[in-house]
């Protein structure tokens, strides 16, 4: 079979071929009409140009029919490609889906590690996909850029915290920062953007066993309406040969094509990359040298907005104060110093706890005092909590605000540093604005910070949270105590609403931030309510407010039929605190902490899991953040409820009403999967399915089997409760 450069060559040619013969038709039949015009043709040379011109029209036939054979050829197989990327892709994200929820089961050790093999192999595989579907949609013309209004800023830092994780498991350091001088509001498409950096960081990681990665964007060079960044992917690993840097950004190839590589790939990354920084305008390249590392750099034009860019908001109290930056890597201490010099700041730099302490000296005798210092943890010889130590021991030094910078943050450290004397605990890499919030918290702005308060990620976090305001809309009470439950941990402000008619009213009247959605409820469903919020003729104060869809069904047409009805986004049910986390990061512009799990619930205590199937205690508790009373609270009102819900679907069996029988059903379904009551959800499941079909024989079969299943559940989490 052809590829597709192959079959792009052949129809060049034919189209050359074909352009030639129109132009041989148009002289014969010139010299045609010549001919017979002329009074001494003869009629055996008029019969020849006849039959001349009839074998011209069927090669110029053949030709055409060949070209569109070759166009038809190239686009079946580009799309192919396309299809069979997403046939695979999607039965894989659900083994790796079923994966992950079985490894928060109780395993022993070699089935963790089994599991945890399945994993990763099935993560490396998605990869070769993905790589493939983009490969496809590049050759058949159907990759579009998109071009939207995005930060750069906190586009690097999302990226930087994913890819510090795999750093950190091998080891090595990894930097992530951008250029004060870079606008912070652009227009282009930062998902691409994100994966020429994920790719090139990657590689870095992937090649490199010690030292550091690092990511730098900077500005190459602005007008009025365009911004060229230049970005650097720098590394300390293997290097490349000079002869492997000219064919590294073809497609299929690698610098170690070796049948006993060390390394794995598809050989399709760089040629992605290549192909994706062209369509933004820009260009690609290496430096690099074997044994010495290597630098991958990538230009991209990213057009500037027209609305004023929202930068950390300017303060005054930073100007001028004095900062010592105190770290072994010297990219770690530059992009530091740079940072605070755009805000104003006075920095001066030490690679090590020593040098430190004698900057620390000399400034006293000077009457030039530091105000804060910021310490990196991993340093040789004297560390950070060493220094920090040895700094608030002396009288001179001890009222100076101290910054602890960490890559590898360990259970019971904040702790320990606020023991120390840290006024501040920030895990790398840091966030622009979580820096500026702690700077600005420790000289003033928010109050001088108490000498028994530590500042940390989740502290900072806190703060921002407060601030809004969330509206819950749900109308089964299950769910409703369990989304509000997870969000009041949060920090921010919700209240709650049963149907969409209700959350109409209530956005009229106050002024909320964000809202969820449940789809499926009573009076008005979520679309509707979705549908009157949008509307020209809507009320409401803000009718462009993030509305996020809540539901149980996860199928992509389901997904589609939300961002339809004018909803921003989607999270499926079982809700739980990772996917709150991340839409409240996503459209409250914040930075993405993990909500911080409740110590009321020992989490080593071990339950019984012989029922798993019935209830699965420990995705129950990881839910519910281990806390007690909203453990205790939300079991106690499933117990409350679900009788009741019971007795209503017999009543409509009774009445034929197998319709709102399926609805008790999906309110059923939905508590029970909050518990992680899996038996009974499939039953109830199976009912809503029967009630949907009107199905009212079948419901009259299922109902026995789903009061049996709610006894036994029942029997289980009162064991559980008296357990806790």
């Amino acid at each position: 079979m052809c590829s597709v450069e192959e079959l792009k060559q052949q129809l060049s040619t034919l189209e050359i071929q074909l352009m030639k013969q129109k132009k041989i038709n148009a002289s014969l039949k010139e010299r045609v009409k010549r001919s017979i015009s002329s009074t001494g043709t003869s009629y055996s040379i008029f019969e020849n140009n006849i039959l001349l011109q009839e074998q011209i029209k069927a090669r110029t036939q053949d030709l055409e029919k060949a070209r569109l054979a070759a166009e038809m050829g190239s686009k079946a197989k580009g799309e192919f490609l396309a299809n069979m990327s997403h046939e695979i892709r999607t039965p894989l994200n659900g083994v790796l889906g079923m994966n992950t929820l079985l490894l928060d089961t109780d395993l022993t050790d070699e089935q963790r590690r089994y599991l945890n093999i399945v994993r990763t192999s099935g993560e490396a595989l998605l990869t070769i996909i993905n790589d493939i579907l983009d490969f496809s949609k590049i050759e058949a013309g159907k990759l579009e850029l998109e071009d939207i209004r995005f930060n750069l800023h906190l586009t690097l830092e999302d990226f930087a915290e994913i890819m510090a994780i795999k750093a950190n498991e091998k080891g090595i350091e990894f930097i992530c920062a951008a250029s004060p001088d870079i606008p912070v509001q652009l227009v282009g498409d930062p998902g691409r953007l994100r994966q020429i950096l994920v790719n090139l960081a990657g590689n870095a990681i992937k090649f490199t066993s010690e030292g550091e990665v690092s990511v730098i964007a900077t500005l190459d060079s602005k007008d009025n309406n365009v911004c060229i960044v230049r970005f650097s992917v720098k590394d300390s690993g293997i290097g490349i040969s000079e002869d492997k840097q000219k064919i590294l950004f073809e497609s299929f190839t690698q610098a170690d094509s070796s049948t006993t590589r060390q390394y794995g790939g598809t050989g399709l990354g760089l040629a992605i990359c290549k192909q994706l920084t062209e369509l933004m305008g820009g260009e690609i390249g290496v430096n690099s040298k074997p044994g010495e590392g290597s630098e991958f750099w990538f230009t991209a034009r990213l057009s500037k907005t027209d609305l004023e860019e929202q930068e950390l908001p300017a303060f005054g109290a930073l100007k001028g104060i004095r900062i010592l930056v105190v770290d072994d890597n010297e990219t770690n201490r530059e992009i530091l110093s740079t940072q605070f010099r755009a805000w104003g700041i006075l920095t001066e730099e030490a690679p090590d706890g020593p040098s430190a302490l004698r900057i620390l000296y000399n400034s006293i005798e000077k009457n030039d005092p530091f105000k804060i210092a910021v310490l990196d943890m991993q340093m040789p010889g004297m560390d950070g909590a060493t220094l920090g130590r040895v700094i608030k021991a002396d009288k001179n030094l001890q009222d100076m605000h101290l910054i602890m910078m960490t890559s590898i943050a360990q259970r019971g450290d904040s702790k320990r540093m606020k023991k120390i004397g840290f006024s501040v605990y920030l895990t790398k890499p840091i966030r622009q604005s979580e820096l500026f919030e702690a700077l600005a918290t420790l000289v003033g702005r928010e109050g001088k910070a108490s000498d028994n308060t530590l500042i940390t990620k989740h502290s900072l976090n806190e703060m921002k949270l407060e601030k809004f305001r969330i509206l819950l809309v749900e109308d089964n009470i299950t769910n409703q105590q369990v989304a509000m439950g997870i969000l009041k941990k949060t920090g921010v402000r919700v209240d709650a609403v049963a149907n969409g008619l209700e959350a109409v009213s209530a956005l009229e009247q106050v002024p909320y931030d964000l809202v969820f959605m449940d789809v499926q409820m009573p009076v008005m469903d979520g679309l509707d309510a979705t549908r009157a919020i949008r509307s020209t003729y809507s009320k409401v104060r803000n009718r462009n407010i993030p509305v996020i869809a809540m539901t149980a069904h996860a199928m992509q047409g389901d997904k589609n039929m939300c961002l339809d009805a004018g909803m921003n986004d989607y999270i499926s049910k079982p809700v739980d605190p990772i996917a709150f986390s991340t839409v409240l990061n996503k459209w409250l512009d914040l930075s993405d902490e993990p909500v911080q799990q409740s110590t009321k619930l020992k989490s080593e205590i071990e339950f019984n899991t012989d029922n798993i199937e019935i209830f699965n205690p420990v995705e129950f508790l990881n839910r519910l953040m281990h806390d007690e009373d909203l453990v205790s609270c939300i079991i106690q009102e499933f117990l409350k409820t679900t009788p009741n819900l019971i007795a209503e679907m017999q009543n409509n069996i009774l009445i034929n009403n197998p319709i709102e029988a399926g609805y008790n059903a999906h309110s059923l379904k939905g508590s029970a999967a909050n518990l992680s009551a899996s038996r009974f959800v499939e039953t109830a499941f199976e009912i809503e399915q029967a009630g949907k079909a009107e199905d009212i024989d079948l419901i009259k079969k299922l109902l026995p089997i789903l009061e049996q299943r709610f006894d036994e559940l029942k029997g289980v989490l009162d064991t559980f409760h008296r357990s806790l």
